[in-house]
């Protein structure tokens, strides 16, 4: 980064130093403390509060100084969310950030009676999710970044320009994820009209997980990991078979590509949760979140080459030349 990329950050941490001389001077010794709640739903998604973190930092929120997060982990299911949320809320946190779809929707739906403001990402479509009245007017207490349908859509796409004579198309995914649902919906939908067959395999538990990935049906040509936390956790055994099988593999994020999936059009843990930031700073500010559009997060194609020499597939050059990263 050149020295002149480091002014925003360095003005914010100036403001804040005369911010806290100045209350010294007054005989306060330190500034208000700002309380963030976070919960989420993955350990996968770790990389979106380490983001989170480090865009409110650039904007004079730093931890420890003038900010504490209250976390204590992922949540063990999707029913333990209610009451991650719910402490939190007991504990009066000025903002919650939800990270995956349940999490939002818990956050959502337990703080409308607190008006406490919410900040939700990754989340495919928060309409469809119940978590906010549209994309440009959220209309409640939350707002954030989608990933939305349209990017899974492509993700097929970039995966039949990998190998177009992929037909028939895995899908394990958790019916109880609403990002798993939009994901698998628009997917199907897009596999219809390009003439490709879904295979669907519904595992609401890691127990189900484990026997979708056992029992990966023995006529199909690729695998699609839908938006999907419950299936996320177990990518390294995804990766594991797929490769075994021979089968190219298409995941949400390139965290996951790079642990051995071969290709995803996806969007990036960290620099999603700085955007996520950004918005918690607008709310921060005076902004209510009913009035802040919810963002698009922005999307990268990312392709494992020694996955691709693994499997014995060929990247064609028209991939090979529009991936934003190559892992080699």
């Amino acid at each position: 980064m050149q020295w002149y990329g480091r002014i925003p950050r360095l003005l914010a941490l100036l403001a804040l130093f005369l911010q806290t001389f100045a209350l010294s001077a007054c005989g306060r010794s330190e500034p208000e403390m700002l309380h963030i709640g976070v919960v989420n739903l993955s350990p996968r998604l770790a990389a979106v509060l380490d983001g989170f973190k480090a865009g409110m930092g650039e904007l004079g929120y730093v931890e420890g100084v003038n900010v504490a997060y209250f976390y204590d982990g992922p949540a063990a299911s999707i029913a333990a969310l209610d009451d991650k949320v719910q402490s939190l809320l007991n504990a009066d946190v000025d903002l919650i950030v939800a990270i995956s779809t349940p999490a939002a929707q818990a956050a959502h739906r337990l703080a409308q009676d607190s008006d406490t403001p919410v900040v939700f990402g990754p989340v495919t479509d928060p309409v469809a999710a119940g978590v906010v009245a549209s994309v440009p007017h959220p209309g409640g207490v939350a707002t954030g970044v989608r990933l939305g349908v349209e990017s899974e859509v492509e993700r097929l796409e970039w995966l039949l320009q990998v190998d177009e004579y992929i037909q028939r198309i895995y899908i394990p995914y958790n019916p109880d994820d609403a990002s798993a649902v939009s994901s698998v919906t628009a997917v199907s939908a897009a596999a219809a009209k390009l003439g490709r067959v879904v295979i669907l395999r519904e595992a609401h538990t890691d127990e189900e997980i484990a026997a979708a990935i056992a029992n990966v049906p023995e006529d199909v040509d690729a695998i699609l990991l839908p938006q999907d936390s419950l299936v996320a956790a177990r990518i390294d055994d995804f990766a594991a078979v797929a490769i075994n099988r021979q089968l190219p593999l298409s995941t949400p994020t390139d965290e996951q590509v790079e642990r051995g999936a071969l290709i995803s059009y996806s969007f990036r843990l960290h620099e999603l949760g700085a955007q996520m930031a950004r918005l918690a700073g607008q709310i921060l500010q005076g902004t209510s979140p009913a009035d802040l559009p919810v963002e698009t997060a922005h999307f990268f194609l990312t392709v494992n080459l020694q996955t691709a020499a693994a499997i014995n597939v060929e990247i064609p050059d028209i991939v090979l030349q529009s991936a934003d990263r190559l892992i080699r």
